[in-house]
């Protein structure tokens, strides 16, 4: 039997959001792309050696895709995007005392909340990494052909990501709008 829960964010809520997306988006603009995907990790980590449910852990192996997905340097994220990816992974930096939720329940929530942004993103970086595992299981060709096919099925995937982002903004909820143009997402 599965029970489904759902809550609403009033608009206090998205206001409390709002700042804390404001006060992360100074840090991943200032601060190293190491420091912040490693403030991100440790949240990870953290997940990882607790015992949680099945839904809190699902949204956290979304925060691992991302982190993931700014790691590959086969998936060639362009600046704009890897900034993009960034601004999310500074929501769970634990470097900024007071803008960052500090339980893990609060991460999961900001979590779903980002990933929702970034989906065609971590969409396409599912299905470049499947195409890439794929490939790698039915060609052993030459390490150039992989690395142009690679680089062809990225472009793809990324043109796709573009454009399905750019359909979804224009038809965005006022309030998620306003959220997700604060986290600079």
């Amino acid at each position: 039997m599965s029970v489904r829960v759902s809550f609403n964010l009033d608009d206090a809520d998205l206001e409390h959001l709002a700042a804390i997306a404001q006060q992360t988006q100074l840090r991943a603009r200032s601060e190293p792309a190491d420091a912040i995907v490693a403030g991100a990790r440790e949240v990870l980590e953290t997940a990882n050696r607790a015992q949680l449910a099945g839904f809190v852990k699902e949204r956290y192996s979304r925060l691992d895709t991302m982190l993931q997905m700014v790691a590959d340097a086969q998936w060639q994220l362009s600046a704009e995007d890897r900034q993009r990816a960034l601004n999310a992974l500074a929501c769970f930096s634990s470097s900024t005392p007071g803008a960052a939720p500090s339980g893990l329940l609060d991460h999961a929530i900001m979590i779903e909340l980002v990933s929702r942004d970034l989906h065609h993103d971590l969409d396409a970086y599912r299905d470049f990494c499947r195409s890439r595992e794929s490939y790698d299981k039915k060609k052993p060709a030459a390490e150039v052909d992989r690395d142009r096919w690679l680089q062809e099925r990225c472009t793809t995937l990324q043109e796709r990501m573009h454009k399905r982002r750019r359909r979804d903004l224009d038809g965005a909820a006022s309030g998620l709008r306003k959220l997700l143009t604060l986290l600079g997402l």
